[in-house]
């Protein structure tokens, strides 16, 4: 099961965190990967760029200007709890755009793109008791985030496969003799009619969708993405760690003072 050191309190989603770019002086405050409660912070030391051989060569273009310009980096985010002190590696690519400058109108500025942040900070909360084959999955698809929305989408709908697995849904039929898969929509609505958990139907079934997506089309945006993660903290906040029975728990507990 998952676990987390306790460094704080534990950071509410925030869609805003999880930009496709952003400055070198104003990275986000993502969350932790290792306490999942302390925020990364940069030192404004631990950061590194080159710029290509082509990129070089493109300068002595006589219609170059500064959006030409194309670079690597690669920087390093630490957590700001100190007995955690997790560091994680964060690399893309640079490019140059025009951005509002308030005394002079415009100007250019370097804007990082990342494509990969190790550990990849965890996008969701994923509630005590989550089974380590669903957190699994989960970790993944926090990484290829940053660098295959598909992909991530992907990781998404199995590790929705492995929540099954946990409530015991079959995953093989046999017919004639031959052990056949049985399709996620069907196992979702076995879990529904088992367990009469009717409320979270659309929500596996959003999280499936959204995995055939990425795995068929790849035309998912950013934003799906965040709203297919931001879907499934819910569900496994009722699933696994039954968070509405816990407060209908505590309200009753309440009423009879």
């Amino acid at each position: 099961m998952v676990s987390a050191v306790t460094c704080g309190a534990v950071m509410a989603f925030d869609r805003n965190i999880w930009i496709e770019k952003f400055l070198e002086n104003s990275v986000p405050s993502f969350p932790c990967p290792h306490c999942s409660r302390g925020v990364l912070g940069f030192d404004g030391k631990s950061f590194w760029k080159e710029e290509p051989k082509h990129s070089k060569d493109a300068h002595a273009h006589d219609d170059w200007d500064p959006t030409w310009i194309e670079e690597r980096f690669v920087m390093f985010l630490r957590c700001g709890v100190a007995k955690c002190g997790e560091v994680v590696a964060v690399s893309g690519n640079i490019e140059v755009e025009e951005v509002v400058d308030e005394d002079e109108g415009y100007d250019f500025a370097s804007v990082l793109y990342p494509t990969s942040l190790v550990p990849a900070p965890p996008i969701i909360q994923m509630t005590d008791g989550t089974p380590d084959e669903v957190a699994g999955e989960l970790s993944l698809a926090f990484q290829l985030f940053w660098a295959d929305l598909g992909a991530s989408a992907t990781k998404i709908r199995t590790s929705v496969e492995r929540l099954m697995d946990h409530f015991k849904v079959a995953r093989y039929s046999r017919t004639k003799g031959k052990l056949k898969p049985i399709p996620l929509y069907n196992r979702i609505e076995a879990f529904i009619k088992a367990n009469g958990k009717v409320v979270h139907q659309d929500h596996l079934h959003a999280l499936r969708v959204v995995g055939n997506l990425g795995t068929h089309k790849n035309s998912l945006t950013r934003s799906d993405i965040l709203e297919a993660f931001q879907v499934y903290e819910h569900a496994l906040d009722e699933l696994i760690g039954k968070k509405s029975a816990s407060i209908a728990k505590l309200a009753r507990k309440l009423k009879k003072k």
